[in-house]
């Protein structure tokens, strides 16, 4: 992993075998970022992802094991039971332009990735909301 700092941008490089939601977290610990903004391309492999199913509050998930095209990656870091937490979600497609997408849990880059993270200023914490079965952004004092 490489970056470039100018003013609140970081500009991410990540090499081949490198896990992305754990990078993102280790230059924001390093950097001492406690809110962020993500986006970013590459390729990418071994793939975990999910879809939120609302009815039953559960993620349904599915493993992807080959060499895909990250056609874009949306996310952030926040703080989740006082973690910081990277949340991004993606797209990438196969050889024969099959496009899959939801929220990653873990991918790891093939070839390259080249991403950007906006520092914020502050914090955002996520709280449980048991409505919807998730931790999110909480703006309360």
């Amino acid at each position: 992993m490489k970056y470039k700092i100018d003013n609140n941008y970081y500009y991410v490089s990540l090499d081949p075998g490198e896990e992305i939601n754990n990078t993102f977290e280790n230059i924001a610990l390093k950097e001492s970022i406690k809110t962020a903004w993500i986006n970013g391309i590459g390729a990418i492999r071994d793939i975990e992802m999910g879809y939120y199913d609302i009815e039953s509050k559960t993620y349904i998930r599915q493993i992807f094991k080959e060499d895909f095209e990250l056609t874009s990656l949306i996310g952030n870091i926040s703080i989740k039971d006082e973690k910081l937490y990277s949340h991004t979600h993606i797209t990438f497609s196969d050889k024969d332009f099959n496009v899959y997408g939801g929220h990653m849990f873990k991918g790891t880059i093939s070839a390259a990735g080249e991403f950007i993270m906006i520092k914020g200023d502050g914090k955002i914490n996520r709280k449980f909301n048991s409505d919807i079965g998730l931790g999110l952004w909480c703006f309360d004092k």
